[in-house]
């Protein structure tokens, strides 16, 4: 692995993804204001549909085109990587197109009986047509991933969300004033607009890309990289595909069961809304960077194995692990002390954060959650991730049966937090046994949290004293947020659970 493309790959898709998230937020607010809280529950309710039609088509292929060529390009073997690709092609493109007949046809049907919202049905038409763009563009950027060379992927993202913007600004005038049905269709229509767009950039970006390369004759068959290619993403695709099954069936269920707690179907529809496209949002906002390093890390496990490397390897997970454990802990802190500034903020609906606080102490599991789900699939355990997540989504089901009818909203956050909390401790074990990894408490639990603590209070108390009486609200807290983080960091540094070593041996200076 060369020395600095770990964290140069890492550095560069968080900034993308945080521009992206940025721009995602503030349109987001003009979404929210637009549709309503029940038009945005309408869409988050089609959203788990796209991640499904991602899983089935893109997922695996995506991630076993990273995994295969990462080891073709360490051994400069530039026309098997290309072979690899065009084979991803063939096999996503076969996939895609059936997913996208069979949505199109079964649209009212699944609207009907499955989302139970029949306005849904032209929305799913709609999102039939781009499966095809986006398992091409997924496979595209799985290859420049392989390569450790994620410009292309940081750029799609951004293009992706312009777009998606775009599309929805211009044509809002016309669609929204026909009903709740185009209200939610114009999302949908954002959403593949973003994807098309994105597979353009991708392939440009290919096509490129494949004349500056030099070439030799290509020494893995078709049918081997055919092979190859299903063997490494039947276990990811299926495991994505069943958890975003299950994960979709959960979202279906919260509002039917919200309406069991003794909610119409218009407020619990609404109530969905603000969890889910307003909490949910805000709370994975920090998760770009575990998110972009759990992306970095396949590529880079997988050639790390390829040299057989096992020292560099611990390194490099062992600091994923350290780094998302910092992360997590310190979002846990922001949220729980400014939860309501934020959402207040960001939405002005002070409900959004009362719901954000309840979800806070899910932050370290969730981000913690992302770095092992990378590291598993570099290290090609994609069986036991599967049934982990399996296990993980049923159980949430068995608790959203059970608890929200009783306790509301509050049942589905005690289902997210066992959900996530289960898993990540079944991954982490899976981790530390498979490559003998040391744990250290210390430094990933003890002393952020310390940190975490006296940041928090240190900053509630400057953010009610003096922050609140001198700037408005945004500015106020936006100016604890920054106080928090730098607070935080200056701590961990007193604490030693990072030291100026640490940075120069993550960072490969």
């Amino acid at each position: 692995m060369r020395k600095k493309s770990l964290i140069t790959g890492t550095l560069i898709l968080t900034i993308a993804s945080l521009i992206t998230r940025l721009l995602g937020f503030g349109f987001r607010v003009y979404m929210s204001n637009i549709m309503g809280a029940e038009g945005m529950g309408l869409y988050q309710l089609l959203f788990p549909i796209y991640m499904l039609l991602w899983a089935a088509s893109s997922a695996g292929i995506s991630l076993a085109v990273s995994k295969m060529v990462a080891e073709q390009t360490s051994r400069n073997q530039h026309s098997n990587a290309v072979r690899i690709l065009k084979v991803s092609i063939v096999i996503a493109l076969g996939i895609s197109f059936v997913l996208s007949l069979l949505l199109y046809t079964l649209a009212p049907f699944i609207a009907t009986y499955y989302i139970h919202e029949p306005v849904t049905a032209l929305s799913l038409k709609i999102l039939a047509s781009c499966i095809p763009f986006m398992s091409v563009a997924c496979c595209i950027r799985g290859y420049f991933q392989g390569r450790q060379e994620m410009t292309i992927s940081a750029l799609a993202q951004i293009v992706e969300q312009a777009a998606r913007m775009l599309v929805i600004y211009f044509l809002a005038g016309f669609f929204i004033p026909k009903g709740i049905e185009f209200t939610c269709a114009l999302g949908v229509l954002g959403m593949c607009m973003g994807e098309v767009f994105s597979f353009l950039l991708a392939f440009v970006a290919f096509q490129l890309k494949k004349r500056k390369l030099r070439f030799t004759k290509a020494t893995l068959a078709y049918h081997t990289a055919f092979n190859t290619l299903l063997t490494l993403s039947i276990p990811i695709t299926a495991n994505r595909f069943l958890t975003s099954g299950l994960q979709s069936f959960e979202n279906i269920l919260i509002p039917l069961q919200l309406q069991k707690y003794g909610l119409d179907s218009s407020s619990a529809l609404a109530l969905y809304g603000k969890f889910s496209g307003m909490a949910l949002p805000l709370l994975f906002f920090p998760s770009m960077v575990t998110m972009s390093l759990s992306t970095v890390l396949v590529p880079a496990i997988s050639e790390a194995m390829a040299r057989n490397n096992h020292l560099s390897l611990q390194k490099i997970i062992s600091k994923a692990i350290q780094f998302s454990a910092l992360i997590g802990v310190g979002a846990t802190a922001l949220f729980l002390s400014l939860s309501k500034e934020i959402a207040l903020s960001c939405y002005g609906i002070e409900d959004v954060g009362t719901l954000l606080k309840l979800l806070a102490i899910i932050c370290p599991f969730l981000y913690l959650q992302n770095i092992l789900t990378g590291t598993m699939n570099g290290l090609g355990m994609q069986k036991q991730t599967f049934k982990t997540n399996v296990i993980g989504s049923l159980t949430c089901i068995c608790i959203i049966l059970t608890i929200v009818p009783l306790k509301g909203i509050l049942g589905f956050v005690l289902a997210l937090l066992i959900q996530s909390g289960f898993v990540t401790i079944m991954l982490l074990w899976h981790v530390l046994k498979n490559i003998d990894l040391p744990v250290d408490i210390k430094n990933w639990v003890v002393k952020p949290t310390i940190a975490a603590l006296a940041g928090a209070l240190t900053t509630t108390y400057i953010h009610k004293t003096y922050f609140m009486s001198m700037f408005s609200l945004r500015i106020a807290t936006l100016s604890s947020i920054m106080l928090l983080g730098s607070f935080y960091v200056v701590m961990l540094f007193i604490l030693k659970c990072i030291t100026l070593k640490d940075l120069k041996m993550f960072t490969g200076s």
